[in-house]
Protein backbone atom coordinates (compact mmCIF):
# COMPACT_ATOMS: atom_id res chain seq x y z
CA UNK A 1 0.00 0.00 0.00
CA UNK A 2 1.55 3.43 -0.43
CA UNK A 3 2.54 4.90 2.79
CA UNK A 4 1.10 8.43 1.68
CA UNK A 5 -2.48 6.64 2.29
CA UNK A 6 -1.45 3.94 4.79
CA UNK A 7 -4.60 3.73 7.43
CA UNK A 8 -3.54 3.64 11.03
CA UNK A 9 -5.31 1.15 13.66
CA UNK A 10 -5.92 -2.71 12.69
CA UNK A 11 -7.43 -3.98 9.54
CA UNK A 12 -11.01 -4.72 10.54
CA UNK A 13 -10.87 -2.64 13.65
CA UNK A 14 -13.71 0.01 14.46
CA UNK A 15 -11.65 2.56 14.99
CA UNK A 16 -9.72 2.68 11.87
CA UNK A 17 -12.81 2.44 10.31
CA UNK A 18 -14.54 5.35 11.50
CA UNK A 19 -11.15 7.32 10.62
CA UNK A 20 -10.81 5.82 7.09
CA UNK A 21 -14.66 7.21 6.19
CA UNK A 22 -13.57 10.57 7.52
CA UNK A 23 -10.37 10.55 5.11
CA UNK A 24 -7.95 10.87 8.04
CA UNK A 25 -4.96 8.46 7.69
CA UNK A 26 -1.04 8.67 8.67
CA UNK A 27 -0.09 10.79 5.99
CA UNK A 28 -3.04 13.92 6.81
CA UNK A 29 -2.42 13.74 10.29
CA UNK A 30 1.25 13.73 9.70
CA UNK A 31 0.48 17.31 8.02
CA UNK A 32 -2.28 18.15 10.33
CA UNK A 33 0.28 17.92 13.27
CA UNK A 34 2.92 20.00 11.05
CA UNK A 35 0.92 22.94 10.54
CA UNK A 36 0.48 22.98 14.19
CA UNK A 37 4.16 23.25 14.97
CA UNK A 38 4.90 19.91 15.45
CA UNK A 39 7.81 19.27 12.84
CA UNK A 40 8.61 15.30 12.01
CA UNK A 41 6.71 12.44 10.49
CA UNK A 42 4.76 9.86 11.82
CA UNK A 43 6.08 6.36 10.99
CA UNK A 44 3.43 4.33 13.08
CA UNK A 45 -0.46 5.65 14.26
CA UNK A 46 -2.72 3.16 16.40
CA UNK A 47 -6.29 3.96 17.10
CA UNK A 48 -8.71 2.74 19.46
CA UNK A 49 -12.21 4.20 20.30
CA UNK A 50 -12.61 6.09 23.87
CA UNK A 51 -15.41 6.97 25.96
CA UNK A 52 -19.66 6.57 25.23
CA UNK A 53 -20.11 9.40 23.41
CA UNK A 54 -23.91 9.93 23.00
CA UNK A 55 -23.69 12.75 19.98
CA UNK A 56 -19.90 12.22 18.65
CA UNK A 57 -17.61 9.08 18.96
CA UNK A 58 -13.49 9.99 20.34
CA UNK A 59 -10.66 8.18 18.84
CA UNK A 60 -7.57 8.30 21.09
CA UNK A 61 -4.16 7.98 18.39
CA UNK A 62 -1.02 6.74 19.33
CA UNK A 63 1.85 8.51 17.63
CA UNK A 64 5.45 7.27 17.33
CA UNK A 65 7.49 9.86 15.23
CA UNK A 66 10.36 8.81 12.45
CA UNK A 67 13.25 8.07 14.77
CA UNK A 68 11.47 8.27 17.76
CA UNK A 69 10.48 5.90 20.35
CA UNK A 70 7.04 6.38 21.34
CA UNK A 71 6.59 8.90 23.95
CA UNK A 72 7.22 13.21 23.85
CA UNK A 73 9.94 14.30 22.08
CA UNK A 74 11.35 17.87 21.52
CA UNK A 75 11.38 18.71 18.27
CA UNK A 76 11.20 22.44 16.48
CA UNK A 77 8.08 23.09 17.07
CA UNK A 78 8.26 22.25 20.80
CA UNK A 79 7.11 18.51 22.59
CA UNK A 80 5.66 16.44 20.09
CA UNK A 81 2.82 14.35 21.38
CA UNK A 82 2.97 10.46 21.67
CA UNK A 83 -0.98 10.68 21.49
CA UNK A 84 -3.53 12.90 19.68
CA UNK A 85 -7.50 12.74 20.64
CA UNK A 86 -9.58 12.81 17.63
CA UNK A 87 -13.21 13.46 17.53
CA UNK A 88 -15.47 12.82 15.17
CA UNK A 89 -19.08 12.85 14.53
CA UNK A 90 -21.17 9.99 15.81
CA UNK A 91 -21.33 6.68 13.61
CA UNK A 92 -25.32 6.33 14.43
CA UNK A 93 -27.46 7.49 12.07
CA UNK A 94 -30.31 8.77 14.91
CA UNK A 95 -27.56 10.56 16.32
CA UNK A 96 -26.29 12.64 13.45
CA UNK A 97 -29.77 13.73 12.98
CA UNK A 98 -30.19 14.77 16.57
CA UNK A 99 -26.97 16.89 16.47
CA UNK A 100 -27.95 18.26 13.05
CA UNK A 101 -31.36 19.21 14.22
CA UNK A 102 -29.65 20.56 17.68
CA UNK A 103 -26.87 22.38 16.21
CA UNK A 104 -24.03 20.15 18.53
CA UNK A 105 -21.63 19.95 15.98
CA UNK A 106 -21.60 24.02 14.79
CA UNK A 107 -21.50 24.45 18.61
CA UNK A 108 -18.37 22.52 19.51
CA UNK A 109 -16.88 23.23 16.76
CA UNK A 110 -17.42 27.46 17.26
CA UNK A 111 -16.64 27.42 20.59
CA UNK A 112 -12.86 25.79 19.98
CA UNK A 113 -12.17 27.66 16.55
CA UNK A 114 -13.83 31.04 17.99
CA UNK A 115 -13.19 31.56 22.10
CA UNK A 116 -11.54 28.27 23.53
CA UNK A 117 -8.07 30.21 23.52
CA UNK A 118 -10.10 32.94 25.56
CA UNK A 119 -12.48 31.55 28.28
CA UNK A 120 -10.70 30.73 31.97
CA UNK A 121 -11.53 27.62 31.98
CA UNK A 122 -9.20 24.62 31.38
CA UNK A 123 -10.26 23.10 27.86
CA UNK A 124 -7.95 20.54 25.71
CA UNK A 125 -5.71 22.28 23.26
CA UNK A 126 -6.69 22.18 19.53
CA UNK A 127 -4.13 21.16 16.83
CA UNK A 128 -7.06 21.24 13.98
CA UNK A 129 -10.65 21.80 13.39
CA UNK A 130 -12.54 21.95 10.82
CA UNK A 131 -16.15 21.43 9.41
CA UNK A 132 -18.81 20.11 6.50
CA UNK A 133 -22.08 22.03 7.81
CA UNK A 134 -23.36 20.51 4.66
CA UNK A 135 -22.58 17.06 5.49
CA UNK A 136 -23.24 17.49 8.66
CA UNK A 137 -19.42 16.25 9.83
CA UNK A 138 -16.58 17.67 11.73
CA UNK A 139 -13.10 16.67 12.85
CA UNK A 140 -11.12 17.93 15.87
CA UNK A 141 -7.27 17.06 16.57
CA UNK A 142 -7.11 17.29 20.26
CA UNK A 143 -4.51 17.25 22.99
CA UNK A 144 -4.90 13.84 25.04
CA UNK A 145 -5.07 14.47 28.48
CA UNK A 146 -2.53 12.39 30.74
CA UNK A 147 -2.49 10.78 33.54
CA UNK A 148 -6.47 11.82 33.63
CA UNK A 149 -9.70 9.89 34.47
CA UNK A 150 -13.12 10.99 32.71
CA UNK A 151 -15.51 11.71 36.13
CA UNK A 152 -18.26 8.83 35.95
CA UNK A 153 -22.17 9.44 36.41
CA UNK A 154 -23.12 6.42 37.51
CA UNK A 155 -20.70 6.74 41.00
CA UNK A 156 -20.99 10.17 41.68
CA UNK A 157 -18.25 12.79 42.71
CA UNK A 158 -15.94 13.02 45.67
CA UNK A 159 -16.43 16.36 47.71
CA UNK A 160 -13.30 17.27 46.12
CA UNK A 161 -14.30 16.62 42.90
CA UNK A 162 -17.14 18.69 43.42
CA UNK A 163 -15.41 21.37 44.15
CA UNK A 164 -13.12 21.17 41.89
CA UNK A 165 -15.96 21.25 39.06
CA UNK A 166 -17.55 24.56 41.03
CA UNK A 167 -14.29 26.45 40.80
CA UNK A 168 -14.59 25.48 36.79
CA UNK A 169 -18.07 26.45 36.45
CA UNK A 170 -16.80 29.90 37.68
CA UNK A 171 -13.85 30.48 35.82
CA UNK A 172 -15.68 29.76 32.69
CA UNK A 173 -18.92 32.08 33.76
CA UNK A 174 -16.49 34.85 35.37
CA UNK A 175 -14.46 35.15 31.93
CA UNK A 176 -17.43 35.48 30.03
CA UNK A 177 -19.87 37.39 31.77
CA UNK A 178 -18.60 40.62 30.92
CA UNK A 179 -18.74 39.68 27.15
CA UNK A 180 -20.78 41.68 25.04
CA UNK A 181 -19.67 39.95 21.53
CA UNK A 182 -20.88 36.15 22.23
CA UNK A 183 -24.20 36.83 20.29
CA UNK A 184 -22.32 37.80 16.99
CA UNK A 185 -21.27 34.09 16.92
CA UNK A 186 -23.93 32.16 14.42
CA UNK A 187 -23.10 29.17 16.31
CA UNK A 188 -24.13 30.31 19.61
CA UNK A 189 -28.52 30.64 19.10
CA UNK A 190 -30.04 33.73 19.16
CA UNK A 191 -32.34 33.77 22.63
CA UNK A 192 -35.84 34.29 21.49
CA UNK A 193 -39.09 33.83 21.91
CA UNK A 194 -39.14 31.18 18.60
CA UNK A 195 -36.55 29.73 19.90
CA UNK A 196 -38.11 29.41 23.51
CA UNK A 197 -41.47 27.96 22.25
CA UNK A 198 -39.38 25.37 19.88
CA UNK A 199 -37.69 24.02 22.96
CA UNK A 200 -41.35 23.99 24.88
CA UNK A 201 -42.37 21.89 21.65
CA UNK A 202 -39.98 19.63 21.85
CA UNK A 203 -40.06 18.49 25.34
CA UNK A 204 -43.52 18.34 25.12
CA UNK A 205 -43.52 15.79 21.87
CA UNK A 206 -40.88 13.83 23.24
CA UNK A 207 -41.43 13.71 26.92
CA UNK A 208 -44.14 10.88 26.15
CA UNK A 209 -41.92 8.81 24.76
CA UNK A 210 -39.88 8.95 27.63
CA UNK A 211 -42.31 8.09 30.43
CA UNK A 212 -43.16 4.74 28.53
CA UNK A 213 -39.23 3.69 28.26
CA UNK A 214 -38.15 4.61 31.42
CA UNK A 215 -41.79 4.40 33.85
CA UNK A 216 -40.52 0.77 35.01
CA UNK A 217 -37.31 2.17 35.88
CA UNK A 218 -38.66 5.82 37.66
CA UNK A 219 -39.63 5.90 41.32
CA UNK A 220 -43.25 7.31 41.88
CA UNK A 221 -41.56 10.47 43.13
CA UNK A 222 -39.49 11.24 40.21
CA UNK A 223 -42.41 9.76 37.48
CA UNK A 224 -44.62 13.08 39.80
CA UNK A 225 -42.07 15.37 39.45
CA UNK A 226 -41.79 14.90 35.70
CA UNK A 227 -45.45 15.14 35.67
CA UNK A 228 -45.47 18.89 37.44
CA UNK A 229 -42.71 20.13 34.95
CA UNK A 230 -44.09 19.16 31.94
CA UNK A 231 -47.23 20.85 32.81
CA UNK A 232 -45.75 24.07 33.47
CA UNK A 233 -42.61 23.60 31.19
CA UNK A 234 -43.18 26.41 29.56
CA UNK A 235 -43.43 28.56 32.87
CA UNK A 236 -40.51 27.40 33.80
CA UNK A 237 -38.81 28.62 30.78
CA UNK A 238 -39.76 32.10 31.05
CA UNK A 239 -38.98 32.22 34.85
CA UNK A 240 -35.15 31.97 34.19
CA UNK A 241 -32.82 34.66 34.34
CA UNK A 242 -32.04 36.19 31.24
CA UNK A 243 -28.56 35.16 29.83
CA UNK A 244 -25.36 36.13 31.74
CA UNK A 245 -22.23 34.43 30.39
CA UNK A 246 -21.17 31.14 28.56
CA UNK A 247 -22.27 28.34 30.19
CA UNK A 248 -21.22 24.85 29.33
CA UNK A 249 -24.90 23.40 28.91
CA UNK A 250 -23.70 19.92 30.03
CA UNK A 251 -21.41 19.86 32.79
CA UNK A 252 -21.98 16.29 34.14
CA UNK A 253 -19.03 14.04 35.42
CA UNK A 254 -18.71 12.23 32.05
CA UNK A 255 -17.29 15.36 30.27
CA UNK A 256 -15.19 16.50 33.42
CA UNK A 257 -11.41 14.74 33.04
CA UNK A 258 -9.87 14.44 36.42
CA UNK A 259 -6.04 14.88 36.44
CA UNK A 260 -3.75 12.15 37.96
CA UNK A 261 -0.98 13.78 38.67
CA UNK A 262 1.41 16.38 36.16
CA UNK A 263 1.54 17.12 33.50
CA UNK A 264 -2.19 17.06 33.24
CA UNK A 265 -4.15 20.09 35.28
CA UNK A 266 -6.27 19.09 38.03
CA UNK A 267 -9.38 19.26 35.57
CA UNK A 268 -10.20 19.48 32.17
CA UNK A 269 -13.55 20.41 30.74
CA UNK A 270 -14.76 18.46 27.45
CA UNK A 271 -17.71 18.17 25.21
CA UNK A 272 -18.75 21.67 24.64
CA UNK A 273 -21.52 20.39 21.89
CA UNK A 274 -24.25 22.28 24.13
CA UNK A 275 -22.27 25.31 24.97
CA UNK A 276 -24.69 28.59 25.03
CA UNK A 277 -25.20 32.17 26.54
CA UNK A 278 -27.17 31.72 29.60
CA UNK A 279 -27.86 31.75 33.11
CA UNK A 280 -25.01 31.05 35.36
CA UNK A 281 -26.18 28.52 38.52
CA UNK A 282 -27.82 26.61 35.46
CA UNK A 283 -24.41 24.54 35.16
CA UNK A 284 -24.12 24.32 39.08
CA UNK A 285 -27.44 23.05 39.69
CA UNK A 286 -27.35 20.79 36.79
CA UNK A 287 -23.28 19.37 38.01
CA UNK A 288 -24.73 18.97 41.34
CA UNK A 289 -27.87 17.21 41.22
CA UNK A 290 -26.29 14.69 38.79
CA UNK A 291 -22.75 14.29 41.01
CA UNK A 292 -23.83 13.51 44.67
CA UNK A 293 -26.34 11.86 46.01
CA UNK A 294 -29.45 13.67 48.22
CA UNK A 295 -28.21 14.01 51.67
CA UNK A 296 -24.29 14.73 50.28
CA UNK A 297 -25.75 17.26 48.54
CA UNK A 298 -28.06 18.96 51.26
CA UNK A 299 -24.74 19.09 53.37
CA UNK A 300 -22.79 20.65 51.55
CA UNK A 301 -24.55 22.66 48.28
CA UNK A 302 -24.66 25.84 51.03
CA UNK A 303 -20.61 25.74 51.11
CA UNK A 304 -20.55 24.78 47.36
CA UNK A 305 -22.27 27.72 46.30
CA UNK A 306 -19.75 30.10 48.50
CA UNK A 307 -16.95 28.62 46.79
CA UNK A 308 -18.10 29.40 43.57
CA UNK A 309 -19.28 32.99 44.36
CA UNK A 310 -15.53 33.43 45.70
CA UNK A 311 -13.99 32.22 42.51
CA UNK A 312 -16.58 34.65 40.69
CA UNK A 313 -15.99 37.62 42.67
CA UNK A 314 -12.01 37.35 41.63
CA UNK A 315 -13.60 37.78 37.78
CA UNK A 316 -15.08 41.10 39.65
CA UNK A 317 -18.67 39.48 39.30
CA UNK A 318 -20.91 40.20 42.45
CA UNK A 319 -23.72 37.75 43.38
CA UNK A 320 -25.59 38.06 46.77
CA UNK A 321 -25.74 34.38 48.50
CA UNK A 322 -29.69 35.10 47.59
CA UNK A 323 -28.97 35.59 44.27
CA UNK A 324 -27.31 32.49 43.91
CA UNK A 325 -29.53 30.64 46.03
CA UNK A 326 -32.59 31.41 43.76
CA UNK A 327 -31.27 30.96 40.92
CA UNK A 328 -29.74 27.86 41.70
CA UNK A 329 -33.45 26.41 42.97
CA UNK A 330 -35.25 27.34 39.94
CA UNK A 331 -32.11 25.72 37.73
CA UNK A 332 -32.80 22.54 39.47
CA UNK A 333 -34.87 20.80 37.15
CA UNK A 334 -32.37 21.06 34.23
CA UNK A 335 -31.13 17.93 34.48
CA UNK A 336 -34.49 16.26 34.34
CA UNK A 337 -35.28 18.40 31.05
CA UNK A 338 -31.62 17.10 29.30
CA UNK A 339 -32.51 13.41 30.28
CA UNK A 340 -36.24 13.45 28.44
CA UNK A 341 -34.76 15.16 25.14
CA UNK A 342 -31.42 13.55 24.93
CA UNK A 343 -32.52 10.31 25.56
CA UNK A 344 -35.38 10.45 22.89
CA UNK A 345 -33.16 12.09 20.20
CA UNK A 346 -29.98 9.85 20.66
CA UNK A 347 -28.69 6.40 19.63
CA UNK A 348 -30.09 4.26 23.14
CA UNK A 349 -26.89 2.50 25.14
CA UNK A 350 -27.50 0.50 28.40
CA UNK A 351 -25.05 2.94 29.79
CA UNK A 352 -26.90 5.68 28.27
CA UNK A 353 -30.19 4.74 30.21
CA UNK A 354 -28.65 4.28 33.44
CA UNK A 355 -26.89 8.12 33.29
CA UNK A 356 -30.24 9.63 31.84
CA UNK A 357 -32.05 7.66 35.52
CA UNK A 358 -29.27 9.30 37.68
CA UNK A 359 -29.69 12.86 36.15
CA UNK A 360 -33.91 12.52 36.01
CA UNK A 361 -33.85 10.67 39.88
CA UNK A 362 -31.31 13.53 41.04
CA UNK A 363 -32.92 16.66 39.36
CA UNK A 364 -36.04 15.62 40.54
CA UNK A 365 -34.75 15.45 44.32
CA UNK A 366 -33.04 18.45 43.81
CA UNK A 367 -36.23 20.33 42.33
CA UNK A 368 -38.35 19.20 45.35
CA UNK A 369 -36.12 19.62 48.28
CA UNK A 370 -35.37 23.05 47.20
CA UNK A 371 -38.97 23.75 46.73
CA UNK A 372 -38.39 24.80 43.15
CA UNK A 373 -42.09 24.84 41.93
CA UNK A 374 -43.10 27.72 44.99
CA UNK A 375 -40.99 30.41 42.54
CA UNK A 376 -42.66 28.74 39.30
CA UNK A 377 -46.36 28.25 40.33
Amino acid sequence: MDESTEPVGGAGDPARSLLEHNGIDRSWLTETLNRAGFDGRLSAVGATLVGTGQVGENVRCGLTWDGDEPGPTAGAGGDRPDSVIIKLASSNAASRAAAEATRTYIREVGFYRDLADSVAIRVPTVHHVSEDRAANRFVLVMEDISPAEAGDQLTGASPAQAELAVEAAADLHGSTWHRTDLADFDWIDEISEEKIGERVQLFHLVYPGFVDRYRHRLDPETLAFGQWLADRFERWIAARPEPQCLVHGDFRLDNLLFGLGDPAPPLTTVDWQTVSRGGALSDVAYLLSGSLDRAALRSSETELLATYRRRLAGYGVVVTADQAWSAYRLAAPAGYVMAVIASQIVGQTDRGDDMFMVMAGGSAAMSIDLDTASLVD
